[in-house]
């Protein structure tokens, strides 16, 4: 040891090893009912407030992706449908708040299957019975030798065929697990729209190709999320067509996996990753009391309430077929997303350099925004008729503060992913030096506290550690039995 309070002005303040600070969720952005049904999840299960309202806009955008588009200028829209992933380590609760903000998805598919099954049965009984007779009319007609008769079986089979109605399917609104192959024919059958909701994270196993020998398929996955028209013609299967395939996804996975999909240079070269909506709170593992007050039936009961009132909000119905409300903004809110769309212009600038390293991801926020607050302003009018109204400046502002919340997410997630192992044992370090207040050592004493390390990954850290000016290496070395070992000073600044 040495004391280092002597030369303490020969060195510089180290550069810093944190993690990018997670600023706090913006309060009071969700209107009622469903702002403190997110508040009292969160409290009474003890888990991050943004799982709750992350997963609580997942849910929203499910119901409402079908039936809204947000207008924001004549020659620009954008569908409702949002991606968020939520980052927490195994044992967060996760599947609980999923289970719970998921409940009235899952009753409003049982409900609508009570009331379709009688309808389906008896127009599968119908169809089966006027099959057997095309199948008997069309026997008599190989069968016969004259013109006249068999013309006459013929107009009865057309006749028929034109009888035959299209069997009903029972409606389905998300899924969890999918192939992509498979989610176009879900979607072609419920009316070019699908979510993919899991509390865990085995759809980017998926998409990286585990039934499809490796190969990446996300085609599809990218296409819906823009809200693209989709043709898919294969041999083997009939061909796919939508117009406007839109998909939502809510997600909460490990940090294991959000790292594991970085490393698919397929999924970040060709904006996959981009088009996520990442959170990664802080876990409350550590400081739970298992003694919370359960939430009150009446929050679980108005946002169940308010949800289903989403998902019976009628189609907009244009020439007999089911289409699209825009919903239009005030100006006040216009020039609010287009001030901050503009910032984010800025800070994706070289000159800013803040989010020029994620311009895959920030270039698509303000069009994320602009999402956003066509879903708080659904949640407004949950029961009542959105379309008649524009979205608010209040709801735009508070779409804009949940962005300034994601930027700060993002961020951290980013960094996560562009990290090595090195520069965690670098911050381990840190830690260990600080906790000990250790003002020299050698190579050997870091080998015999990190001896589960490789060589090259110890060294990787010191590295680090001497880029970041929080380690220096004496000019003596200490010669012991063997080798000298090198020395190191640690910057008395980091105590």
């Amino acid at each position: 040891m040495q004391d280092t309070t002597s030369n303490i002005h020969d060195w510089n303040l180290p550069l810093p090893l944190e993690e990018v600070p997670l600023l706090p969720w913006p309060e009071n952005v969700f209107p009622a009912p469903f702002d403190k049904f997110v508040k009292e999840l969160a409290r009474s299960t003890e888990t991050p407030i943004e799982l709750s309202a992350m997963l609580t806009l997942a849910a929203v955008a499910t119901a409402a992706q079908k039936k809204y588009f947000i207008q924001i200028k004549s020659d620009y829209f954008e569908r409702v449908n949002i991606w968020p992933v939520i980052i927490l380590p195994p044992a967060s609760r996760k599947s609980r708040v999923f289970s719970e903000i998921t409940a009235p998805l899952k009753m409003w598919e049982y409900e609508q299957k009570k009331v379709l099954e009688p309808l389906i049965q008896s127009e599968t009984s119908r169809r089966k019975t006027m099959e057997v007779r095309l199948k008997e009319l069309r026997n008599t007609a190989a069968k016969t030798n004259e013109e006249p008769e068999y013309k006459n079986i013929q107009e009865k089979i057309e006749l028929l065929e034109k009888e035959l109605c299209e069997i009903p399917v029972f409606p389905q609104i998300w899924t969890s697990d999918v192939t992509p192959e498979h989610l176009g024919t879900i979607m072609a059958a419920n009316d070019e729209a699908m979510a993919v909701l899991s509390d865990e994270g085995g759809i980017f196993d998926i998409l990286g190709g585990l039934y499809s020998d490796g190969k990446a398929n996300i085609d599809l996955f990218l296409q819906s999320h823009s809200a693209s028209s989709v043709r898919v013609d294969r041999g083997s299967r009939p061909p796919i067509f939508m117009q406007r395939a839109v998909l939502t996804m809510g997600l909460t996975v490990q940090p294991e996996v959000i790292r594991n999909i970085c490393r698919n240079k397929t999924f970040r070269g060709r904006g996959l990753l981009g088009r996520f909506l990442y959170a990664m709170p802080k876990s409350n593992i550590g400081s739970r009391n298992f003694n919370e007050a359960s939430m009150s039936r009446e929050h679980i009961q108005l946002y169940q309430d308010a949800l289903k009132g989403i998902l019976n909000q009628p189609y907009n119905i244009v020439d007999g077929i089911n289409s699209l409300y825009g919903l239009s903004m005030t100006s006040e809110a216009y020039e609010k997303w287009l001030e901050h769309a503009k910032a984010i212009e800025v800070l994706m600038g070289e000159d800013m350099d803040y989010l020029t390293h994620i311009s895959d991801w920030a270039g698509k926020l303000p069009g994320t925004v602009a999402r956003i607050s066509g879903l708080l302003h659904i949640m407004r009018y949950a029961k009542q008729k959105p379309w008649e109204q524009p979205i608010s400046l209040d709801d735009m502002t508070a779409a804009v503060k949940i962005g300034h919340a994601l930027i700060n997410h993002a961020l951290a997630v980013f960094d996560l992913l562009q990290q090595d192992n090195a520069m965690q044992v670098a911050r381990n370090i840190v830690q260990w030096l600080k906790k000990n207040k250790i003002e020299r050592l050698t190579r050997r004493d870091f080998k015999r506290k990190f001896r589960r390390l490789k060589e090259e990954e110890l060294n990787s850290s010191l590295e680090i550690l001497k880029e970041k000016e929080i380690l220096r290496e004496a000019e003596d070395k200490l010669k012991k039995i063997g080798r000298p070992s090198d020395v190191f000073d640690v910057n008395p600044h980091i105590f």
